[in-house]
């Protein structure tokens, strides 16, 4: 019983895991069928995969027990290669649904939520006393799984859509193998979990670098000035104070998702929540991940008012902020174009882009 919580425990951890990177699928979300049946499928071939690759090498005199570090470099490139083979088998679910580099990620993530369900099943019923370590490893393996193997769906997109990028794809398999041996060396061992951290924390913030950069080069993103003058006929609804001109009347507000605007027919500015104005700038600036350190207070504006990146005000005590649409704009395309040529400037980077 305590080996079947934990792994729900876990495959509620890749469930919300799954959720949060289509959250950030910003600008076409993938089809929950779709993701679904890559997650199901997938984990099939991966686990069947896996199981083959690793006949083989006992086959050839090699076994988990050899010890440190062999066995531990060779489980996550066995995995690892396992989890790709399985996505390259799941083209025919997704050759119409991935037409954008996020694409690639999203999938990828799918088949290790697949993979981590069912080795998690398997390895419940291998140690059926679950101490500290097993704990720890059904729990959190999950969400590290997903973070390995993003790079290679990224790179697999890259070599299907552009016909190039072989190499690249070969270089993110190497290096989830890496993180995959190292996590594994990690989580072995209760004197190095504190490394656990430091691997999580790696993975993850190279991973809200990846989403950021698919995001900002997708051939579907559209410009904040784009969404608002598209909105021919928005509803007049109550909301905000203007922090500008104190316009209390109500206002033409615009939606999408999570994001609700208003326009201050008085003085022309937009109004928001703070939570609304981090979604823009996760949805037009193509930043993922915690926007804390990019938060500044505005000297000369009260103790109470900051700005996120630049081009906006926010009043905490009133939770409102405000920007001009023309200027907030300009400041997300460039935070956005910035973003995409730094990771192009990469010398790893194939020539082009990835649209």
């Amino acid at each position: 019983m305590p080996e079947l919580i934990l792994i729900l425990i876990s495959f509620a951890f890749g469930i919300l895991c799954i959720g949060h990177l289509r959250r950030y699928d910003v600008h076409e979300r993938e089809p929950l069928f779709a993701m679904a049946a890559v997650t199901i499928w997938g984990g099939f071939v991966s686990i069947v995969c896996s199981l083959f690759l690793y006949r083989i090498i006992q086959e050839n005199g090699v076994s988990l027990t050899d010890g440190f570090p062999f066995s531990y470099l060779y489980v996550g490139y066995v995995e690892e290669l396992a989890k790709l083979l399985a996505l390259v088998s799941c083209w025919p679910i997704i050759r119409r649904e991935m037409d954008e580099p996020t694409d690639g990620l999203i999938y990828m993530a799918c088949v290790a939520l697949g993979f981590s369900l069912i080795e998690n099943y398997f390895y419940a019923l291998a140690n059926p006393g679950i101490n500290l370590l097993i704990a720890i490893r059904l729990v959190i393996c999950t969400p590290m799984h997903i973070a390995f193997s993003m790079f290679m769906g990224l790179a697999f997109f890259w070599a299907v859509r552009r016909k190039g990028g072989w190499g690249l794809l070969f270089g993110a398999y190497i290096i989830a193998g890496i993180y995959h041996a190292l996590y594994d060396t990690f989580v072995s061992y209760p004197l190095l979990l504190p490394g656990l951290y430091l691997i999580l924390h790696s993975a993850y913030a190279w991973m809200y670098r990846l989403l950021g950069y698919t995001a900002a080069r997708s051939p579907f993103r559209q410009t904040l000035t784009q969404w608002i003058t598209s909105e021919t006929a928005p509803a007049i609804e109550p909301g905000y104070p203007c922090l500008e001109c104190t316009n209390n009347a109500p206002k033409p507000t615009y939606r999408r998702g999570r994001i609700r605007i208003q326009r201050c027919e008085e003085c022309g500015s937009y109004l928001c929540s703070p939570h609304a104005l981090y979604q823009l700038v996760h949805h037009y600036g193509s930043l993922f991940g915690s926007l804390r350190r990019r938060i500044h207070h505005l000297p000369h504006q009260g103790k109470h008012t900051r700005t996120l990146i630049t081009g906006n005000r926010i009043d905490r005590r009133k939770h409102v902020a405000c920007f001009q649409l023309d200027e907030f704009n300009e400041v997300l395309e460039a935070t956005s174009r910035e973003l995409a040529e730094k990771m192009e400037r990469k010398w790893w980077f194939p020539a082009g882009n990835i649209k």
